[in-house]
């Protein structure tokens, strides 16, 4: 793997990025093996929810959901490294080998044995390989807008810039356009009629107090795992909701997700953008608790 990653460990730096950005009291920042991540944890719940924000959402869009999980799960929430507020040290390139290892050192050092995983978009894949390589850790993995990567790669075609995936100039750049995308992103992941403000406010905060929405080395990082079988153990449910008026997946065939298991459950959200759980989030709530078996 490059080391156009190291670009990125630069930028954390040179922002001041390492400072802690409280918003909420169960917030912190967790030392690991490749950076500073930063997560909420309620703490307290006998089945718990581990939880990746869909950047260039952060932490702080899933507080209104949080206080609705909270009530019958134990909610973790963390950014990935060069999002919101996580950072990576150089050593980490968005590989699955290597988020398997940062899933797996948070579990340990959270001394969680098992947990119910809600993956979105980009993020569902690196569900899918942690559940791939240690099914014993996982009870439920809930996928939003995920489909398989043969798809993810025409998404990435049509979506992402291509000077965004190249290595080393991507990283350079990265930093100079990161509030424009994250500001546009929702005029295209939201329907028509969605209210974006609270969405735009939350995340164009974030990047004002040294936040980063490293998009490109995610994008870099995945074209590499593009060929990966990600078939998992058909044993450990799964479960994918994904949005119909997401205009960056209008031509997304969700149902080839199917390939990765074959028994998984697609259920669709009408009238729903990029982000289930978070527009119609008592819906999603009641769908957790059904497939989870908490009633």
């Amino acid at each position: 793997m490059s080391k156009q990653f190291s670009i990125d460990a630069l930028w954390f730096s040179l922002k001041g990025k390492t400072k802690k950005y409280a918003t909420h009291t169960n917030i912190q920042m967790q030392k690991m093996s490749f950076g500073n991540i930063r997560l909420l944890d309620t703490k307290e719940g006998k089945q718990t929810i581990l939880i990746i924000p869909d950047g260039p959402n952060i932490i702080e869009h899933y507080f209104p959901l949080l206080d609705k999980l909270k009530k019958s799960f134990r909610v973790i929430i963390f950014d990935l490294p060069g999002f919101g507020f996580s950072t990576h040290n150089g050593n980490y390139d968005y590989s699955f080998q290597k988020t398997n290892q940062l899933i797996l050192e948070l579990l340990e050092v959270l001394q969680l044995p098992k947990v119910n995983l809600v993956f979105p978009c980009a993020g569902g894949f690196y569900g899918l390989s942690f559940t791939q390589a240690f099914p014993e850790k996982v009870n439920h993995l809930f996928l939003i807008q995920t489909p398989s990567l043969g798809e993810m790669k025409k998404w990435m075609k049509r979506i992402v810039p291509n000077y965004l995936k190249k290595p080393y100039f991507g990283q350079l750049v990265m930093p100079f356009v990161e509030n424009k995308f994250a500001n546009n992103w929702y005029d295209y992941a939201l329907p028509k009629d969605k209210d974006r403000t609270a969405y735009k406010s939350v995340a164009l905060q974030g990047i004002k107090n040294s936040g980063t929405f490293c998009l490109c080395s995610l994008t870099q990082g995945l074209s590499t795992e593009m060929e990966t079988d990600l078939r998992i153990d058909s044993t450990i449910p799964m479960t994918l909701v994904y949005g119909t008026k997401d205009f960056t997946h209008k031509n997304t065939n969700f149902e080839s997700i199917l390939q990765y298991h074959a028994k998984a459950d697609l259920i669709a959200f009408e009238k729903c953008g990029h982000f289930p759980d978070l527009e119609q989030s008592d819906k999603f709530i009641r769908l957790l608790k059904e497939k989870i078996g908490i009633f």
